[in-house]
């Protein structure tokens, strides 16, 4: 057990250097990680001002999370820069279309900016290359549309209704009045981003960046090797009803991700799979799983689910 303590040695952050221990404010959440550079004097004199607690590599409370008072500066920590990055969940909530003008041909991916509910019609940014070329489309042209939602896949085929250029390049897609759709998991899944601790049984700190009551998909850093099948305990906080939860679960590595993120690379990927869960655990999970889903304001599902205009994919 890494030893904690009140206070620390403020002459040991030096400006330059990697931090000796971990810093931890009075609300027992992460400041800054252990071996993270202190870039410049700002960030070591809100360190020495916010700091309460230090530690080596545990923190003194079940979970972690960032102060957003040290994001003034860039941070060394990886997981700190992923969780900054992934804290905005309506922009990683997009709902993205993979469009193409055969059942069979290339597909791009387009970003839903707008539903016209009047007109039964999606406004979807332009289809573009890899080279950001635009994919010329003509009003009228039909294009076969994939997407999901949190737990099911559509499919349709819509029409080009409008293309537009300016402010910047988009496009209306009409509905059909038929829209296949295949429920691919039993339970939904969440975009979230919660500081977690994960152990090994060495101790890792962790970003879980989607949940489910099945499972989560966590970030660590690069290296942290995790193999399919190894056995992991996470521990991280819900807020539930505006009261943080403590939750500590038994999980297995499912599947490995590597640095899927290019936006990420010193971050690796992991899929888990939790054990046997108590009836509360599950119920935490899944009252935290619906508050994010809400939070996302998915509107898009509510059109495409409409009763009287679909149909369940046999």
């Amino acid at each position: 057990m890494t030893e904690i303590s009140r206070g620390f040695d403020k002459h040991r952050i030096v400006v330059g250097e990697p931090l000796p221990f971990s810093v931890f404010g009075a609300d027992r959440k992460l400041l800054l990680a252990e071996g993270s550079k202190v870039s410049n004097d700002t960030i070591r004199e809100k360190i020495i001002k916010l700091g309460v607690f230090s530690a080596g590599a545990e923190s003194p409370g079940s979970s972690t999370a960032i102060n957003n008072e040290l994001m003034d500066e860039p941070l060394a920590n990886p997981l700190l820069t992923l969780s900054r990055d992934y804290g905005d969940i309506i922009r990683r909530a997009r709902f993205g279309v993979k469009i193409s003008p055969s059942e069979n041909g290339e597909s791009y991916l387009c970003w839903v900016i707008g539903i016209s509910h009047r007109n039964r019609c999606l406004v979807l940014t332009a289809p573009a290359r890899a080279d950001g070329a635009l994919v010329p489309v003509i009003n009228g042209q039909q294009l076969v549309c994939r997407l999901f939602n949190a737990t099911t896949v559509f499919r349709f085929t819509g029409y080009v209704l409008k293309t537009a250029f300016e402010p910047f390049a988009y496009l209306h897609v009409g509905l059909p009045k038929n829209i296949e759709r295949r429920i691919v998991r039993k339970v939904p899944r969440a975009l979230v981003n919660l500081q977690a601790t994960l152990h090994t049984p060495q101790e890792h700190f962790a970003t879980i960046v989607d949940l489910s009551v099945t499972g989560a998909r966590i970030g660590v850093a690069k290296q942290v090797a995790l193999a399919v099948g190894h056995p992991v305990t996470i521990k991280s906080e819900l807020m539930l009803l505006d009261k943080s939860q403590e939750i500590e679960l038994d999980a297995q590595i499912l599947a490995t991700h590597g640095a899927a993120d290019s936006q990420h690379p010193s971050i690796v990927f992991y899929g888990l799979k939790f054990g046997t869960l108590s009836t509360l655990q599950q119920l935490m999970l899944h009252a935290y799983v619906q508050q994010q889903l809400v939070s996302e304001l998915d509107g898009l599902g509510q059109v495409l689910m409409m009763d009287s205009l679909t149909k369940t994919e046999k």
